[in-house]
């Protein structure tokens, strides 16, 4: 490696001022000798200052809370879940149909995987009615991001 590909790969941190003191005095003697990476230094103090001066305004929180509210978003969130979960189920149907249909598969790896796909309705079906007899009562419901 080059001395020149050395102190560009510093150069945005020479900016940003995330060099230490022996980098910084380090790349600055080096922009005193060459030219070609005092160029390049130029060119991205040129470009910071062009992107220094877009600024972006913060969308207010009624407006945000108003899209999370808006029937759109509530119908997208739960069809795009009903959507996962119906996907996810077909497959698991026709992985248990297609298994337990061959039957070269050993018996005990029909029986483990059958386990595993129960095991994770009953967990999942566990999960949402805790959280239906929980969402009445839960004291975060009101905390606002």
């Amino acid at each position: 490696m080059t001395d020149c590909e050395k102190y560009k790969k510093l150069l945005v941190g020479l900016i940003d001022q995330e060099l230490t003191n022996d980098e910084s005095n380090e790349i600055h003697d080096h922009l005193r000798k060459c030219a070609a990476c005092r160029d390049d230094y130029d060119e991205l103090l040129q470009a910071g200052d062009m992107l220094g001066g877009v600024s972006f305004r913060e969308p207010e929180d009624e407006l945000l809370e108003s899209l999370w509210k808006r029937p759109y978003s509530r119908w997208a969130k739960l069809s795009g879940l009903l959507l996962i979960i119906g996907g996810w189920l077909t497959l698991v149907v026709f992985a248990l149909i297609e298994m337990f249909r061959d039957t070269q598969e050993p018996l005990l790896s029909r029986i483990s995987v059958g386990a595993i796909v129960v095991g994770f309705i009953i967990m999942l079906l566990y999960v949402i009615r805790e959280r239906m007899a929980t969402i009445k009562v839960d004291k975060y419901k009101g905390v606002v991001r």
